[in-house]
């Protein structure tokens, strides 16, 4: 029932008018973090997924809106989303876009820029090891030798390459 009510134009006006009229918009205008983009790069990372959240000044301020909105008790997404894009597009100047879209840009850049170092990881060892994959372990007896060494299908002189046509 109250899914019915929110998708109601007039409830949904009447309720976001009620989020805008009592938000404190001096906690909507906070910089996350105290400005510090070093510790917003690293909450951006780390997420279950191994995917990095590109961030922007509008995702910023939606923070702080939904935080607020969770104070007022409001849960309802479309409501903080309608609310983040009033606030963001008639109610912050664009000195107030441009910090939060700041901060967003310098934590991106900041996660672009690991990303970029981890990658290039000297891997030579790893390439050593698998290399040497091809050469054949000493072993006792023919159990030891296909299990470290694997089964040979181009080797004519097996059993199963007497019994079976070729290409199996």
């Amino acid at each position: 029932m109250y899914t019915r009510q929110i998708r109601n134009t007039e409830s949904v006006r009447s309720i976001l008018n009620n989020l805008l009229n009592q938000i404190n918009y001096e906690n909507v205008y906070q910089l996350p973090y105290n400005n510090n983009a070093q510790i917003l790069a690293v909450l951006s990372r780390r997420r279950a997924s191994r995917r990095i959240q590109s961030l922007t000044g509008r995702i910023l301020m939606r923070k702080n809106v939904e935080r607020e909105a969770l104070r007022l008790q409001i849960h309802n997404r479309y409501i903080i989303n309608l609310a983040t894009d009033y606030i963001w597009n008639s109610h912050s100047t664009p000195s107030q876009r441009y910090q939060f879209t700041n901060l967003a840009n310098n934590a991106n850049n900041i996660n672009q820029n690991r990303a970029s170092r981890v990658r290039w990881i000297d891997n030579t060892s790893t390439l050593v090891n698998i290399i040497q994959i091809n050469n054949t372990q000493i072993t006792n007896n023919s159990f030891e030798n296909d299990f470290f060494n694997g089964t040979r299908f181009d080797d004519n002189n097996t059993f199963e390459s007497l019994i079976l046509p070729a290409g199996f």
